[in-house]
């Protein structure tokens, strides 16, 4: 009788736990449901405001072409400057990160720069000559072809014809989904045949995108063994095998750009990682992750605490947080490092942990390893409470101003004072001259479109 109790104790046991397997599954089921229908939303959001900003650039673009009045061109460009920033914005919200795409990243970057140029110059007086119009006609047949390719590629998506959510799938570095998609296969159509500017073929060539050359010499030049080491030095989890390198770009410098190594690695959960090492020094400059993670379960604090101690055990500190933002599950943190008390936001380095377990999902060091420089930076001539006090009546000052370096529009590093503040709702760091008192530029922090924002 005894036996027959146990046994009955052991169906029922295992009955229990069948069922709560079963639960849990299906709760893994939903919770990945919603992310997938929750990354679909977002990406149909940012698909419609890239295909508005690409009608708006287009529209500017042919009105440039047939206006002869310098205050007009000069409204026009200042137009195209904002509408080609939106782009690139857009563009980065979009799950292309796994696809190589150099002729659009540079079609709306040299909009980017190019209105911003000749809008600067009409503005000091100087008149575009030939030479300038003959570029900006370029742009503008580049601008046509791809707001008439996003028009074909949202008359499918928005008649349900093709979905975003294959797209999700495929474009994840887990790659749950099939290779390709119609989206996918659409936008590299536009890559490919976007029309390039003569003289620019090589600059636009399909390869990984190339870097400027670092201000100062990253190190001796390591062999890719030693570059597979200080991958798994830097990682903060285990890898399945050994780091499997996929490429070089420049290595013997030639191109007098930062020379990298290509690397991918594994998790031993499976899941895929990209790595760029720098040929000279043998740094990891960038690394790439991007599980999807569906549960938040540490704070900002925690995840920031946790973020430092990274940096400081890769041999940045002392750094200051600039801002924190929320995206799809993870913290994506950028820290200035911080030299003489100043914050040098042109050596930004970005750090992204999950927010589930604060695992190590993304970083990108690019900036300071290209623009590292031991500087001799001048004295401020205005105080912080000056500087807090030049700006905007309408602004309420919300913390202490701390000095930083940041790059005007031109390019210039100013030293100057960051001042938070927020107009209602709007939150903004503002960026007084620290020898002057000129307002250098702002950057509104939280507040529609842009991310909740956290302070640093």
């Amino acid at each position: 009788m005894k036996s027959q109790r146990g046994q009955v104790w052991a169906y029922l046991l295992l009955g229990v736990a069948l069922v709560g397997a079963m639960g849990f599954g299906a709760y893994q089921t939903r919770l990945k449901n919603q992310y997938l229908r929750e990354a679909e939303n977002k990406y149909m959001a940012a698909f419609h405001k890239l295909k508005w900003t690409s009608e708006n650039i287009e529209e500017r673009m042919a009105k440039l072409m047939a206006t002869n009045d310098p205050s007009l061109q000069e409204s026009l460009l200042a137009d195209l400057r904002v509408f080609s920033a939106q782009a690139v914005e857009h563009m980065a919200t979009l799950p292309f990160t796994t696809m190589n795409t150099p002729r659009i990243t540079n079609f709306l970057n040299t909009l980017r720069a190019q209105s911003d140029e000749k809008h600067h110059r009409l503005s000091v007086g100087e008149a575009l000559t030939e030479e300038d119009w003959a570029h900006l006609m370029e742009l503008r047949k580049q601008a046509v072809f791809f707001e008439e390719e996003l028009s074909n590629l949202l008359g499918l998506v928005g008649n349900n014809l093709i979905r975003w959510h294959p797209t999700v799938q495929a474009t994840s570095p887990a790659q749950s989904g099939q290779a390709s998609t119609p989206i996918t296969k659409s936008v590299m159509l536009l890559e490919e045949n976007l029309p390039v500017p003569p003289g620019e073929e090589n600059a636009v060539a399909p390869e990984k995108a190339r870097l400027p050359r670092p201000q100062t010499d990253p190190g001796p030049k390591v062999d890719a063994a030693a570059a597979a080491e200080a991958i798994k030095r830097f990682v903060d989890v285990p890898l399945a095998g050994e780091p499997v390198q996929t490429g070089v770009y420049d290595p013997e410098d030639t191109e007098k750009g930062l020379s990298l190594y290509y690397f991918d690695a594994k998790k031993q959960n499976g899941l895929a990682m990209n790595f760029g090492v720098s040929v000279h020094g043998g740094h990891v400059v960038y690394m790439v992750d991007g599980r999807p993670v569906t549960e938040k379960k540490l704070d900002h604090a925690q995840l920031i605490e946790k973020a430092k101690g990274m940096l400081a055990n890769w041999g940045f500190d002392p750094v200051a947080l600039v801002s924190s933002a929320e995206n799809d599950g993870t913290l994506v943190m950028d820290f200035a490092p911080v030299a003489g008390g100043v914050a040098i936001h042109t050596e930004m380095i970005r750090v992204m942990l999950a927010m589930d377990n604060g695992e190590l999902v993304g970083y990108d060091a690019r900036p300071y390893w290209v623009n590292h420089v031991e500087r001799d930076l001048p004295a401020p001539q205005i105080s912080a409470a000056e500087a807090a006090a030049r700006t905007s009546p309408r602004l309420e000052v919300t913390g202490e101003p701390r000095l930083a370096l940041i790059a005007d529009r031109r390019g210039q590093e100013r030293l100057v004072w960051e001042v938070p503040g927020r107009v209602e709702d709007q939150h903004f760091r503002v960026f007084v001259d620290a020898a002057d008192g000129t307002e250098v530029d702002l950057i509104r922090s939280a507040g529609d479109p842009a991310p909740p924002m956290q302070e640093g």
